[in-house]
């Protein structure tokens, strides 16, 4: 689904693809993914390793920092099962891991060109390493971490120039 939304008289550009509480929501440049559940009233979104509690009240979103006005100025329902791949002509996608944890293995380096689903760093969080993969086809823009390097769970470790959907 595609929609324009109002939030405290900003308008975003926001895609939402995904079913049984995973999605992954484009909002204007950056891509998220996400997991919603049910919470008595409200939901509970979590994105990465912050979770936030969203009450939908009329025209205002309730979060946990507080009161916003919403409004949706346009939807558009697109049958789809992927986000990334609607995209159309070259974007960046900045890439956020799921969760914090510690750069074990860099497997791409800015020029590289990359494959949705490529593996582009390993991450070690809880005794575990995580890949954390391209999110569409494209070119690496930069890599903004370091093998080493200790990093929370909304920073940002790469930029990917789309190739849009046809380019491989």
């Amino acid at each position: 689904m595609r929609l324009r939304l109002g939030v405290d008289g900003e308008i975003r550009e926001i895609d939402v693809a995904g079913s049984r509480g995973r999605f992954v929501i484009r909002i204007d440049d950056a891509v998220y993914r996400v997991r919603a559940s049910p919470r008595g009233d409200s939901v509970q979104v979590r994105i990465g390793e912050r979770a936030y509690a969203v009450q939908l009240r009329g025209a205002e979103a309730i979060l946990d920092d507080g009161v916003h006005r919403i409004q949706v100025v346009d939807v558009a329902d697109e049958a789809a099962a992927d986000v990334e791949p609607r995209f159309a002509g070259r974007t960046t996608i900045e890439v956020r891991p799921p969760m914090p944890g510690r750069v074990v293995r860099i497997t791409v380096r800015a020029g590289d060109r990359v494959r949705r689903g490529q593996t582009l760093l390993v991450l070690e969080a809880m005794k575990m390493q995580n890949e954390i993969p391209a999110p569409a086809n494209g070119v690496v823009r930069d890599v903004r971490v370091a093998e080493g390097e200790t990093i929370s769970g909304d920073q940002i470790v790469a930029a990917i120039e789309t190739l849009g959907p046809s380019t491989s």
